[in-house]
């Protein structure tokens, strides 16, 4: 699949939190202080995998492998 065929495939915020292996609360309070990228749609919450990635990479820390 092109990268440009998938994006608008939104991840839930518990099908995010499950993906990130991280409890619901914890991206919820992400969410609440804009540490992490996402899509608002009316009241729903909605995350980009490609976001999530980034902002996974954006905490690594340490001497690359």
């Amino acid at each position: 699949m092109k990268p440009e065929e998938n994006w608008l495939e939104l991840l839930t915020l518990t099908e995010a939190a499950q993906l990130l292996k991280l409890k619901e609360s914890r991206l919820r309070k992400a969410v609440f202080n804009k540490e992490v990228r996402f899509v608002k749609l009316g009241a729903l919450v909605r995350f980009k995998k490609t976001h999530l990635e980034e902002w996974v990479n954006r905490r690594t820390f340490g001497p690359a492998a």
